[in-house]
């Protein structure tokens, strides 16, 4: 949640910075990637990228029924707005979610391009605050959408756990 608080500063979404892990939220991606590097593992990013999928899927579903447009009508919509193939691979793990198979793109690009997997979740990161703003912008309080972001991502979480067996 804190990726995505972060989102909302407008800082975060500078043009004019040197490098995109400058801003508040490529910060907090850093961390996370430095974190894993002395692990020796990828937990934390794997975890902010699979909440970010989930968080962009969301909001892209809550954005699409305010424009009185279906999911896909959005995303087609969302896809043609922008040519860039970070954009392209956003919106392409977004749509990735709808079929279980958004974690799977972005393993891929990971495997691939570390480099293009950060500018993915900054892209994914931008994508959701800039939702969550757009969402206040016609009455829906940031708070209310992170508390139901917050809600959602728990319990995906909770249907993730292996249950206990006896």
């Amino acid at each position: 949640m804190e990726l995505l608080r972060a989102s909302l500063d407008p800082a975060s979404h500078r043009e004019d910075v040197v490098s995109k892990l400058d801003l508040p939220t490529g910060r907090l991606i850093a961390a996370a990637a430095h974190a894993d590097a002395d692990d020796n593992g990828a937990d934390r990013l794997a975890n902010l990228a699979g909440g970010l999928a989930l968080a962009a899927l969301g909001l892209s579903a809550e954005v699409a029924s305010r424009g009185e447009k279906t999911l896909e009508e959005f995303l087609d919509g969302l896809e043609q707005a922008g040519d860039d193939e970070v954009h392209k691979l956003m919106v392409a793990t977004i749509r990735g979610m709808l079929h279980d198979q958004g974690v799977e793109v972005m393993g891929r690009t990971l495997a691939q391009d570390q480099a293009r997997f950060l500018d993915l979740l900054l892209a994914l990161t931008s994508y959701c605050g800039t939702s969550i703003l757009a969402l206040q912008a016609i009455g829906t309080p940031a708070e209310t959408t992170l508390a139901d972001l917050e809600d959602a991502l728990r319990d995906e979480d909770d249907e993730a756990e292996p249950a206990a067996t006896s």
